[in-house]
């Protein structure tokens, strides 16, 4: 074994991967490309945890839990038939995780859910301009309404049972760090957690990894299962998937305008080199373009129909 192969199995045995899904209807896009993160990393080497936020989705609305444990069992089943090994790792279902609770408690005296801290706090926050994305998802999220009752209290609790699940793992004194990955819309909440970690006195690290987003299928700024009609999700007939994937509106010569090679780089059957060679393949819209298009087209069918046969 090599200096750098030694290297980085260390790095891989002192390192959890952190992948967190809130279960609050069926997966669309997005959601899949993180199950498929977690898979992905498993294949790596890396241990993983996978954990189905169905607590923070009950303080977020309220009502009742029950209907959201059972959601995030489904999700459990689907990530192991996508190959997911809990042998390797662990699934989590979060309202039923004693050790996140205890961690949260362990949090709660130095938790201020209106603490600006980590990357873009203090004065640049203050200072800083919404970008164009930022305006149009606070536009698209500002007519949409959550369903539930819950107090302002419940809603706090969000943020803590987050952090909670991430630092968590590091209680056991089996990690140095956790690599907690996250959608570009939450950038900077790894260091953030990681404040939290080290201002409760947690020994280890936090470190955020940042993934690209799914765009809406509706103009909107992404995928998102709050916002009606934004997304390609796997409640979806397998037909009706293949036909809005074949949606000439979705595609356009530019892959950066592209849903569908946007869709493809986050969920994909396509390895890492052929999703590159498919970038220029896009700009050029010619035949191997239009092959993977009807190949991608009946993988994300089939995982509609894996979907909604799992559970």
């Amino acid at each position: 074994m090599s200096l750098l192969d030694a290297h980085n199995s260390t790095v891989r045995a002192d390192t959890l991967v952190s992948v967190g899904i809130s279960p609050t209807g069926d997966p669309h896009v997005g959601t899949l490309g993180q199950l498929e993160s977690a898979v992905a990393f498993q294949e790596a080497g890396f241990d993983v945890q996978a954990v189905l936020a169905d607590q923070v989705v009950y303080n977020a609305r309220g009502g009742s839990l029950s209907p959201l444990t059972a959601l995030a069992e489904h999700y459990a089943a689907f990530l192991r038939e996508r190959g997911f090994d809990p042998r390797k790792g662990d699934l989590v279902v979060q309202s039923e995780s004693f050790d996140i609770l205890s961690t949260a408690f362990r949090l709660a005296p130095d938790y201020d859910p209106d603490a600006e801290s980590g990357e873009g706090s203090g004065d640049e926050e203050e200072d800083h301009e919404p970008t164009a994305f930022e305006e149009a998802l606070a536009a698209a999220y500002e007519g949409v309404e959550t369903p539930g009752d819950a107090s302002a209290f419940s809603e706090q609790c969000c943020g803590l049972l987050l952090a909670a699940d991430t630092v968590s793992p590091l209680e056991s004194d089996k990690y140095e760090r956790v690599l907690l990955v996250l959608g570009a819309d939450n950038v900077g909440l790894g260091s953030r957690v990681d404040d939290l970690r080290a201002t409760a006195g947690v020994a280890g690290s936090v470190v955020g990894l940042y993934s690209h987003l799914v765009p809406g299928v509706d103009d909107t700024p992404k995928m998102s299962k709050s916002i009606p009609g934004s997304s390609i999700h796997l409640g979806m007939a397998p037909d009706e998937v293949r036909e809005r994937v074949r949606d000439p509106a979705l595609d356009a010569p530019d892959p950066a305008e592209s849903v569908v090679y946007r869709m493809l780089r986050h969920a994909s059957p396509f390895g890492g080199t052929e999703r590159a060679a498919l970038r220029e393949s896009c700009a050029a819209g010619d035949d191997r373009w239009t092959d993977a298009v009807e190949e991608y087209a009946d993988y994300l069918a089939e995982a509609a129909d894996q979907w909604q046969q799992t559970g």
